[in-house]
């Protein structure tokens, strides 16, 4: 301070006096003020600064010692010399101890009052530095103390964080600190879900339940969405003025100042925290930003080692489901146990409320259901639709098309299996997290399994994986169970056919022989008897059945050379061509220019153009066609090329009910059929590596296309 600046009131009744003590200090440099009225005096002390104040002990109205006073309750630290002419020992005591920097008698040398001057003034400087200091100390530890009680309540927070292992404990946990350590009595906590579309606040404080449960926020909407876009931490001071968030929470926070800050771990984003409304209405500012993203950043790795902990408690109880799963599995006793623990089994996995199993019938293009689990679903305001009345003999979803579906892309299959299911009132209606999950084998569709549930939330991927490895795994049970029954009853009436044609054939010779005899002894009769014509033909097609049944039972293996499948085809028609005049029936053949020679076992691939013909004619009354046409198609259900042979015909058609069963072993529609035909037609398709469709509508013909590998 220089000596300009420091102010000096005089003070003393006599006018000489301030006079010249006003003219010496003044021209010291001093800023210098002189009055006689000790009330005066009093009054500027009170209403103007001094460094020091010169005044002497005795005059009218307030002594020097009551200006002591005054001077010494407005500011301890201004410097205070009285003046005497009657100097006495009390005086000089009593001035002393109520704070008087020096006591000079009168006359006054200037020298000597220089030097008080002086030395009071170095003393007042020195106090005022002292007094700064000692604040500016304050203030320091006061931050220190601060800064102290911060980093102990992060500290705090970090050790309290990672004692929380369950995951919706510790959101809670995470908004209750935050909000502790910012302040704020407003806070949420909102996490991006799975697919990084949007975020949904898992935890709040000061928040309305509804709306907080309400909230679906797109990422980059709002300034949560803006915060998770952009991965940078965020103060806004006042967002009426804010123009890029202004007015956007109103509804959802009273106060104008926010804080939201990323839940960061590396490069990656798990969603945001905000907080809003601090205490007393104060602003947020920078510091309040750094230490809630401070805090954020151990919050950050305590959720991901939580949802890690999640995760992996999960899987190990998914494994302890599959591996149970898969103990239960071997020791079912049938189909549908199998199906119904399959079910019971991923109830514990997942929310599922029914499930269809649906078998993929390739020729027919057709899902077959063959199994509904589930709770009862509600069909109309009246009524409920039992899972259990679903029959697999009368419901057929025909004409399904998966040409253009990728079996990998689970919801494009479902959204076009739940369009198909919703045309019939017999299956429950899907809901919005209706999935469709298809069993492949070799690349080939087997099975469709459907899996729903009534609740909003859409099935995760791991859901969805899990899903398929246990459909698979239980499928594959499906299969071995399908081909053991298959097996056996193929072993069981092998030994039936060996038995019966045993029997069977010594009789059958003992009258074919009789009938020879007979037809020796009187041919005239023989030849004119229908009778006689009926029983010969009889006994040759009981040989010949008997003959069907044993390869049926008892398939040769396939040996096979390169052919050219239309010299075969052209052996069949000429075998049938009495057939075809008997029912004037026009039969024509046409290829297009390709290689038809495969590999084909000749006498088996003539047994199936030969039953394919027949059927023809038997399907045919009178007048009719059946044509051959030969060249490269693919079936709906393949993604390669086959050579494909259609035999087409002009007959009666099948019926829709019967579409499924054609192909099944003794299942037959004629009053005198075996029911082995078509089936022994599949069998030597397959065999041969290839696979057949149908198309037929009833009284409009039928279209048989078999498809070899090429």
């Amino acid at each position: 301070m220089t000596g300009a600046s420091r102010k000096i009131l005089v003070v003393d009744d006599e006018v000489r006096m301030c006079e010249s003590l006003h003219e010496l200090l003044s021209g010291a440099g001093y800023q210098v003020t002189a009055v006689q009225s000790s009330k005066e005096a009093i009054e500027k002390i009170r209403t103007q600064p001094f460094d020091l104040v010169i005044t002497d002990i005795k005059m009218p109205q307030f002594s020097g010692l009551e200006i002591l006073n005054e001077v010494k309750k407005v500011d301890p630290e201004t410097v205070v010399i009285l003046m005497t002419g009657f100097a006495s020992l009390e005086s000089s005591l009593e001035a002393i101890r109520k704070g008087a920097f020096e006591y000079l008698l009168k006359p006054v040398e200037f020298t000597q009052l220089e030097i008080s001057v002086r030395r009071g003034l170095e003393k007042r400087e020195a106090a005022l530095a002292r007094k700064r200091l000692l604040e500016d100390l304050k203030i320091a530890n006061h931050n220190l103390n601060t800064h102290l009680n911060e980093i102990n309540a992060l500290y705090e927070a970090g050790t309290s964080l990672m004692q929380t292992s369950q995951l919706k404990e510790l959101l809670d946990k995470i908004v209750m600190l935050a909000s502790g350590v910012t302040d704020a009595e407003i806070g949420s906590l909102m996490m991006i879900n799975p697919t990084g579309e949007f975020m949904t606040i898992e935890s709040h404080i000061g928040l309305d339940p509804k709306m907080a449960a309400s909230v679906k926020l797109p990422l980059g909407e709002s300034i949560a969405g803006f915060v998770a876009k952009s991965g940078s931490p965020l103060v806004v001071r006042d967002v009426e003025k804010d123009e890029r968030f202004k007015r956007i929470n109103k509804e959802r926070y009273s106060s104008a100042s926010l804080l939201c800050v990323p839940l960061k771990i590396a490069d990656r984003i798990l969603g945001v925290i905000n907080m809003a409304n601090k205490r007393h209405r104060e602003i947020f500012n920078d510091h309040d930003l750094k230490l809630l993203t401070t805090f954020a950043s151990q919050a950050a790795i305590a959720i991901d080692d939580a949802r890690q902990y999640d995760e992996n408690m999960q899987k190990l109880r998914e494994f302890s489901i599959l591996f149970e799963l898969s103990s239960r599995l071997s020791t079912v006793g049938s189909v549908s146990a199998m199906r119904s623990t399959v079910f019971e089994y991923l109830r514990k996995l997942m929310t599922i409320d029914f499930a269809l199993w649906f078998e993929w019938q390739e020729n027919l293009v057709s899902l077959k259901p063959v199994g509904a689990t589930g709770t009862n679903i509600p069909l109309t305001d009246t009524g409920s639709f039992n899972m259990s009345k679903i029959s697999q003999e009368d419901i057929i979803i025909d004409n399904v098309d998966f040409s253009g579906i990728d079996f990998e892309n689970i919801p494009q299959i479902s959204s076009y299996v739940s369009t198909r299911i919703a045309k019939y009132d017999a299956f429950p209606k899907p809901g919005a997290n209706f999935t469709a999950l298809p069993v492949l084998q070799e690349g080939t569709l087997r099975h469709l399994f459907c899996i729903s549930s009534d609740g909003g939330r859409d099935y995760t991927s791991q859901e969805i994986s899990l899903a398929r490895l246990v459909i698979s795994q239980a499928s594959g049970f499906y299969e071995r169970e399908k081909a053991l029954l298959n097996a056996t009853r193929l072993l069981t009436m092998g030994n039936m056919i060996s038995e019966i044609s045993h029997d069977l054939r010594r009789p059958l010779t003992n009258i074919r022989g009789g009938l020879q005899i007979l037809r020796d002894k009187w041919p005239d009769i023989a030849d004119n008897s229908d009778f006689f014509k009926m029983a010969e033909a009889e006994i040759l097609r009981l040989n010949e059945l008997v003959k069907e049944l044993v390869d049926f039972s008892k398939p040769h293996k396939y040996e096979t050379e390169m052919t050219d499948i239309r010299m075969i085809i052209k052996r069949a028609s000429e075998l049938i061509r009495p057939e075809l005049r008997k029912k004037n029936i026009a039969y024509t053949e046409h290829y297009e220019e390709l290689d038809y020679e495969l590999p084909l076992n000749k006498n088996q691939i003539l047994e199936v153009f030969l039953n394919l013909f027949l059927n023809a004619v038997d399907a045919i009354d009178d007048k009719g066609t059946i044509s051959v046409k030969g060249k490269i198609g693919r079936p709906s259900f393949k993604k390669t090329d086959y050579l494909a042979i259609t035999v087409s015909d002009t007959g009666c058609g099948i019926k829709k009910e019967n579409l499924s069963k054609i192909f099944d072993r003794y299942y037959t529609s004629k009053k005198t059929g075996t029911g082995l035909g078509l089936a022994v037609v599949e069998r030597i398709i397959s065999a041969h590596g290839g696979t057949l469709s149908v198309d037929s509508t009833w009284g409009e013909g039928a279209d048989f296309t078999l498809y070899f590998p090429i």
